[in-house]
């Protein structure tokens, strides 16, 4: 048997869910599983580190992802807010 997790959201947020669901294909559990699962994951993409040297860029690839996770979080913010 599975852990179940209850949560609660307002309407707008539940609006959004269903909107992004159901674009998926996915249940609601499945797709906040998904998320969850990928906002946890500590593990750099398979392949990621061969493409190191295969860009011309002084940042390292370490400070590349640290910039996109600023973008990402910084969206996900803006999102939240609106």
């Amino acid at each position: 048997m599975m852990p179940q997790v209850a949560i609660y959201i307002d309407e707008t947020l539940s609006e959004k869910l269903d909107k992004v669901t159901k674009a998926s294909g996915k249940s609601r559990s499945k797709w906040v599983a998904d998320v969850i699962t990928e906002r946890l994951e500590n593990e750099w993409p398979q392949g990621f580190f061969e493409l190191a040297g295969s860009w011309e860029d002084e940042k390292t690839p370490d400070r590349i992802m640290a910039e996109i996770r600023k973008g990402s979080e910084q969206l996900q913010n803006r999102e939240e807010l609106t």
